[in-house]
């Protein structure tokens, strides 16, 4: 801060202080009066627009698929901006790397910009700084919350599928009939209760082995799925041996 600024901050502040605005109660006040209008607004729309709780959780179901509040949409497209052939990329990237960033570049804006000017018009950094974060966030919303249902709506992101088209098939019942809400591969699906499947292949089972395992799954964790044809059972088992081995 240079002599200028310093005698510009002497005079607001002298100003300021012989106007006799103290914090307590006025920026009370003003905060109380804003958290108002904001959770006022916050009622108003979720009235407005009738949000619906939805249906209780079935934890004997299935077919949920996993999905994030709105409010991590952005988040939630930037796993799928990510995706690659390597599983951990999207996660590393999208849940530290990126905001990482993001909040050390937040931490570090008084350092950047030490214009002392308090009027926004005047702080062309600051003003562009902060519309670039809010359509960028704005934009990944809505793109999160127009894509597909689940991060496996445009499929794994697995090489060697496309060579096999028991595999491919294999791939699409094991988005298509849940089996990501317990289990994920290549970064798509829940991380449990089920274990993740990248490898499952290297155990050295067949296809034949798993096709037996989804007609009569052990214990009472996992459904069996009766209404699967034999083809589609062989189609998933031939999908199951080869993760990790032949789709990576």
């Amino acid at each position: 801060m240079n002599r200028g600024q310093q005698e510009y901050y002497k005079r607001d502040y002298a100003l300021a202080k012989a106007e006799g605005k103290p914090f307590f109660p006025y920026a009370i006040y003003k905060d109380l009066l804003i958290a108002t209008l904001a959770i006022g607004l916050v009622i108003t729309f979720a009235i407005w627009h009738r949000v619906e709780m939805g249906e209780p959780v079935n934890p004997a179901s299935t077919d949920f698929v996993p999905r994030p509040e709105w409010y991590f949409f952005f988040l939630f497209e930037l796993l799928k901006i990510f995706k690659g052939q390597n599983a951990l990329m999207p996660v590393i990237m999208a849940t530290f790397i990126i905001p990482n960033i993001l909040m050390a570049l937040l931490i570090l804006t008084p350092f950047i910009d030490r214009n002392p000017e308090r009027r926004i018009q005047r702080r062309p950094i600051a003003l562009l700084s902060g519309i670039a974060v809010i359509v960028f966030l704005a934009y990944m919303t809505i793109l999160g919350g127009e894509s597909p249902e689940s991060l496996g709506g445009e499929g794994l992101p697995l090489s060697g599928l496309e060579a096999d088209a028991d595999a491919q098939a294999g791939a699409q019942l094991f988005l298509a009939n849940g089996c990501t809400s317990c289990h994920a591969v290549g970064g798509v699906g829940a991380s449990g209760p089920g274990p993740a499947l990248d490898n499952e292949g290297s155990r050295g089972n067949d296809a034949a082995f798993y096709e037996g395992f989804l007609k009569d799954p052990p214990g009472n964790v996992m459904p069996s799925f009766t209404t699967f044809t034999p083809e589609q059972y062989q189609q998933l088992g031939v999908f199951l041996s080869g993760l990790g081995t032949k789709y990576k």
